[in-house]
This record gives structure tokens, sequence and C-alpha cells, in this order.
């Protein structure tokens, strides 16, 4: 499988350098198909430290993950699973909105844990949040998920100068180069998805082989259909999603957004949210992007909902992205993806690779508009990190 993706991602070079010369799209592609190795490279990581997690991770205390972007929404990935496996709370909230409205949003329980995820480790939310904590919440101790060895909050906090503050730098490698969050989300999310398994190592192993097994199918065999749904006629896009998965739908909402400089319009919707108005977005130039659970009851609902699309004869385009979806639900134009042993993992592990569809659409979708993957932004409306703050 890992020579399948890379024949297909050496394919894909070639056809870009004779469709888009001298525009920027190796870092983007290079770090969408690096995904599986590094993932392999993160969860042996992450296994080997889980016993000696700092003590902030290892209380029986409520737990706020938290970043800005596609940070925030690595939180949303993995919240659930980390209160589901470990008894803790576990909340994913903006740092951007934290820093506005600390006291009316953190949970009141004290000792509290906060899980910052940042790809540069330089986000000016980031460093206004911790410092804010740290000089007012005396009982709020710290974890700092980073890509980049070299970032502010690296040198602000280097490791061992301050108690409260746990710093926990990740592969350089991570550390996405193009303006988009590609492998930076994904190994984020699977570094912070450890602090589920403490006392399970192996069964966190064992996912982490699962999915990247999952992973290099998906780059060896999906991406030529991807690859042509996303160059058809839309330009809006509604992305779906439950629990962890509404953390892969509003990602790949924001991938497109992003990739596209904001000419496919996208958002992110709960499967059942869904029905109560959003629905009517559904015209013959909407892509619906549809995450399914592996857990029956979600799968019920989630098919009843297509089902009712079906009924209605509501038009678009659907991305169905789950095993086992049933064929009268499927019809002439859609698309299918499922690799094998996408079932198999919790939803929360599952949600990893199904982000790479998004990406996938995003990175496509972004050649069709004319646009450079690496730096799609012509406009200078965002940047890879965005200003600080002049308060």
């Amino acid at each position: 499988m890992r020579a399948a993706a890379g024949a297909t991602e050496e394919r894909l070079a070639q056809a870009l350098a004779r469709e888009a010369p001298g525009r920027g799209w190796r870092h983007t592609l290079s770090e969408i198909f690096q995904q599986p190795e590094l993932w392999q490279h993160t969860a042996e990581r992450c296994a080997t430290r889980l016993r000696s997690l700092p003590p902030q991770v290892r209380r029986a205390a409520p737990v706020v993950l938290t970043g800005s972007g596609s940070s925030h929404y690595v939180g949303v990935c993995i919240a659930p699973a980390i209160q589901r496996r470990t008894g803790r709370q576990a909340r994913a909230m903006a740092s951007g909105e934290l820093i506005l409205a600390r006291p009316d949003l953190l949970p009141p329980q004290r000792p509290l844990s906060l899980v910052s995820f940042s790809r540069s480790g330089s986000s000016p939310e980031t460093l206004a949040l911790i410092s804010a904590c740290l000089q007012h919440e005396p009982s709020v101790e710290h974890r700092v998920i980073t890509c980049n060895p070299k970032g502010h909050v690296v040198r602000r906090w280097p490791p061992g100068s301050a108690p409260r503050v746990a710093i926990d730098v990740l592969d350089p490698r991570s550390c996405d180069k193009s303006l988009m969050m590609t492998s930076s989300f994904t190994n984020l999310a699977l570094a912070g998805l450890s602090m589920a398994y403490v006392k399970s190592a192996d069964i966190y192993t064992w996912h982490a082989q699962t999915l990247t097994g999952v992973g290099l199918d998906l780059l060896g065999s999906r991406v030529h259909g991807i690859g042509s749904t996303a160059r058809r006629g839309f330009t809006r896009m509604i992305a779906l999603g439950t629990g962890g998965q509404f953390g892969t739908a509003q990602e790949s909402a924001l991938k497109m957004l992003e990739m596209t400089d904001g000419r496919v319009a996208a958002t992110a919707e709960s499967w059942l949210g869904f029905r109560h108005g959003p629905m009517c977005a559904l015209r013959e130039d909407c892509l619906l992007l549809l995450f399914f659970s592996r857990e029956a009851v979600k799968r019920a609902y989630q098919f009843d909902v297509l089902r009712e699309i079906r009924a209605k004869r509501l038009p678009g385009i659907v991305v169905a992205v789950g095993e086992g979806i049933p064929a009268e639900l499927v019809s002439d134009g859609d698309l299918v993806v499922d690799p094998p042993g996408l079932a198999d993992p919790p939803d929360e592990w599952a949600a990893l690779a199904q982000v790479v569809v998004g990406q996938l659409l995003g990175f496509f979708r972004c050649v069709e508009e004319g646009l450079d993957p690496d730096n799609p932004a012509g406009s200078g409306s965002i940047s890879r990190v965005v200003p600080p703050f002049r308060i």
C-alpha cells in the first residue's frame, strides 16, 4: 500500500508539473501524502511516553482542548474520546473565545487542564491565553502540543522553566510549510488522542496501525475519484458529521474555503441539525460531504437523513465517506469513499482518515480554480500565522 500511495503522488506531481508549471503545490501535495508515515511515527512516540505524561494530564480533572481555526477543530475531533474513555469532562473551545470570555466559558472545577494545539507555536491567541491564565488562574495547568520546535511558545516557556507549562513538540516534518494545515492537523489530533489511552498504550498503537493502513489505501486508490468530483461545477459545500466527526466536517469545510480563496462557500453542520434549515442550501451547485459513523444508532439516523434527501429529490453532488452505505441511498454521480478498515476503529480514529478526503477535495478544487495550493490566498486575506494583537 505504501508503494501504491507513493506511485499516486508521483503521477499527480507529474500531471501538475504539466498543468500548473510555476505554481506552488509541492508542499501541500507532499504534506497530504506524508500523513500515514508520520501517523506511525507520532503514535509510536506518544505510546512510549504515555506512562510519563505530565501530572496535569494524568489527573482526573476536567480538560479543555483549545486552539484557533484548524487547531480548534483538532480538539473537537478528540474531546468525545477523551471524555468517554477517561471519565474526565472534556470540552473543545476556541482560544480566541477564551481570551475574550474566559470567566464565562472555562469550567468552574479546579484544578483544570488546558491543552493548547498549535502548528506554529506562535499563535498570538495561544500565547495570550496561556499568559492570562498563568497570571489569573493559579489552578489551571497547561500542556502545549506544537509542531514547531522554534515557535514562540517554546522560546517563552522552555521545557522545565515553568512548572505549570508542559510542552510537547512533534516531529518537525509535521510543521506544514504550506499555508494549509494538513499533516499538522492530523498529527496534532493523533498526539492529543493519546490522552484517552493513558492506561492502554497497546490499544492506542493498534488503532494507529489501522489508521495508517486506511490512509495508505485512501491515498493509493481513492484519489482519482476524489479529484474528478472536486473538478465538478459546485460553488458551495456543506459537510456533515457527528461527535468527533463534526470536527472533521468543520476542518473539511475550512480547507475548502481556504483553498479556494473563498470562491466555494463552505460550512459544516451536524447531521440532525442539517434538517432544521440548512437543508435548503442543497442546490445543483452544492456538494454535500457526508461523514458516516460506525456506531449503529448514529448510522441509523444518518441513513434516515440521506433517505429524506432522496425522497425530496433534492439536487447536489454527494460524497459519502464510510463503509457499508446501502446501495439504494447512492445515486448516479455520487462518490462513495470506503477504504477497507475504515469501520474497524472508533469514530475518532476514522475521523482522522476521513479528514484526508476533505483535504484532497480542497486541494483539487484549488487547482481547478487556477490557484496555488501552497498559498491560495492571493487576496492576502489570510496568512500562515495571524498577526499579533495591537492591545
